[in-house]
């Protein structure tokens, strides 16, 4: 055991100084012609290094530089930039004059893919030839090869076509290969753009084989948290699994057997498209569960206020001052279809969710956008126009046989209506939220309400009640469903006023005509309900007289404040002011007893 740790002293001892003699008698400097010669031949940049390369032993052994740069030819400003590099060598192969790195990392890089940055070749200029010849008598006869990349506190600016710059800050990222040019890699940053940041973190597998024709990922993991304005409060978090393939010539995507969880929602599909010369986009896919009320921005309130959408801190900006989801949709070309087992939208819950959009030149057709609301079914087809300040939206909806109540509460109309709704129209306006619709939409349509019901207030017993007290001679006995006959009509929606002309019903020995307005503005309802009923029982004069008779019931004021009007008195005794004036008539045109024609 004494001879074995005595072996191993030595060893160590002579390792120790076999590196202290190398770091001594080769000088790292005599490696940056020939790195920057390598780095040219193989990549056609120029590779610059500022200051000293030094030796540092501990716990690697390693090359170190200060400030680096590398520049495409024609570029004027360089594509990336370090100040600190580190290059981790292998002992052995520095003895046989080969400089095998294990690592290259760079701290507080910055990584330009923008137009300054790209290489310009001038047309016809001949390419100088690079090979061993070139090579000074002080590198000749060495070889390179890197087999893991570390970026650390880094930045990525990149810019697209329509010259709108991202920045990817506090880059991080690991990357490790094999020979055959596949490995895996870690890779997180911050993104901000216009007081939205979004952070990232993922890891996975690359296969770089036939890169730059391709580059394949498998995702094992991606995690991501969006925040910031025309967010909700809360922000968007989840994670997602996928394979992508990337063709940098033709900027060409793929992404295949995604897996995406966002917030309480979930989706699976594939998607692809292109980024160059502007983003063209096809994505199918499918949910079980898609929370669309925790997924966008909650929108202003018309009656509250303080339930407007809520933004983080601001944070720098870019220079492009629209958010980046409506640039994109003013330049994309994207084609999207979505099938949800279930959705929220706007408090509504929804089944069987279709849709089914195109967006070209800033306008987007909603091909199908359908789907169940309780017993019923709804359908909006229509288009969505980016291109303005203001979002300008056309819709022609078919709802049929919905629940009113949800539909009033989407209005934010008081819930003073039970039953089902079907509807037919062609509307228009700017913006979707409510205040939008109460101030700006404008359309005209066709209605019918089936098994209506007004709650605790009975129009059909208040009639009933009041001619029971102005007469005591009649009586009806009105249905306690409170259950009003089937209303159909037409209605016109004018900025800030909902009027219905002419609704028309019959049923349950009833007769119903409606007509008046709803002002979505002022929160104010100026509706009368016209009855006329059969089946009272009592005098038969007066019974005869009510049977034809339609009695108003006009409801009017503040929704939190309605008022009635019933004038069955007026109505009785002009009545028989009309009847009375009839036999007037008569008897004044009926010739007297014993007169001479």
């Amino acid at each position: 055991m004494k001879r074995l740790i005595t072996t191993l002293a030595i060893l160590l001892v002579v390792i120790v100084v076999g590196m202290t003699a190398l770091v001594m008698l080769v000088n790292p400097n005599d490696f940056r012609q020939y790195m920057a010669q390598q780095v040219a031949k193989r990549s056609g940049y120029q590779l610059s290094i500022s200051g000293d390369l030094r030796w540092h032993v501990w716990p690697r052994l390693s090359i170190l530089s200060e400030q680096v740069s590398l520049t495409a030819p024609g570029a004027t400003v360089p594509a990336v930039t370090a100040e600190n590099m580190r290059l981790d060598v292998e002992l052995l192969p520095l003895l046989s004059h080969q400089l095998n790195v294990s690592q290259v990392m760079l701290k507080n890089a910055v990584i330009r893919d923008i137009p300054e940055a790209t290489g310009q070749h001038k047309a016809g200029a001949p390419v100088a030839p690079q090979d061993e010849e070139n090579l000074s008598s002080v590198t000749r006869g060495w070889s390179f090869s890197i087999r893991q990349l570390t970026l650390a506190d880094s930045l990525f600016i990149w810019q697209d076509a329509q010259g709108n710059q991202m920045n990817f800050r506090d880059l991080n990222l690991s990357l490790s290969q094999d020979k055959m040019r596949q490995g895996e890699f870690n890779f997180s940053s911050k993104i901000s753009r216009n007081q939205q940041n979004l952070k990232l973190n993922i890891n996975g597998y690359l296969d770089a084989t036939h890169y730059p024709q391709q580059l394949n990922l498998d995702i094992r993991h991606g995690g991501y948290q969006i925040s910031g304005v025309d967010l909700p409060a809360e922000g968007i978090s989840g994670e997602a699994v996928f394979t992508a393939s990337w063709q940098p010539a033709g900027e060409q995507f793929s992404v295949t057997n995604l897996a995406l969880h966002a917030n309480n929602s979930d989706f699976s599909g594939n998607v692809s498209g292109q980024l160059s010369p502007s983003l063209t986009l096809q994505a199918a896919l499918t949910s079980q569960n898609a929370d669309f009320d925790r997924l966008l921005a909650p929108t202003v309130s018309h009656d509250n206020p303080t339930t407007a959408r809520q933004a983080k801190a601001p944070v720098i900006a870019d220079s492009d001052s629209q958010p980046l989801q409506d640039s994109w949709l003013r330049s994309a070309t994207m084609a999207i279809s979505i099938h949800a087992g279930t959705a929220q939208w706007r408090g509504l819950q929804l089944k069987q969710l279709e849709l089914s959009a195109h967006n070209s030149a800033g306008v987007t057709h909603l091909e199908t956008l359908s789907g169940a609301l309780g017993n019923g079914h709804f359908s909006l087809p229509g288009q969505l126009d980016w291109r303005g300040n203001q979002t300008r939206i056309n819709l022609a909806p078919v709802l049929t046989n919905i629940d009113l109540q949800p539909v009033l509460a989407f209005l934010q109309l008081p819930p003073v209506l039970k039953g089902e709704v079907s509807l037919q129209g062609q509307f228009s306006g700017n913006g979707l939220s409510h205040a939008d619709i109460s101030r700006q939409w404008q359309g005209n349509g066709q209605l019918a309400l089936n098994h209506g019901q007004t709650g605790s207030l009975n129009l059909q017993q208040m009639v009933s009640d009041t001619v029971a007290r102005n007469s005591g001679r009649v009586r009806y006995s009105a249905p306690n469903d409170n259950t009003l006959p089937m209303l159909a009509g037409s209605f016109r929606l004018d900025p800030g006023v909902l009027s219905f002309t002419d609704l028309q019903g019959q049923g349950n020995d009833v007769r119903t005509h409606a007509q008046g307005q709803i002002n979505l503005n002022q929160r104010t309802l100026d509706m009368t309900f016209n009855f006329a009923m059969s089946g009272w029982q009592g005098d038969p004069k007066l019974v005869k007289q009510l049977s034809g008779l339609a009695i108003p019931v006009r409801l009017y004021g503040p929704w939190n404040h309605l008022q009635y009007s019933l004038p069955v008195a007026e109505i009785l005794n002009d009545t028989v002011r009309q009847r009375m004036k009839k036999r007037l008539d008569k008897w004044l045109d009926t010739p007297a007893i014993g007169s001479s024609q």
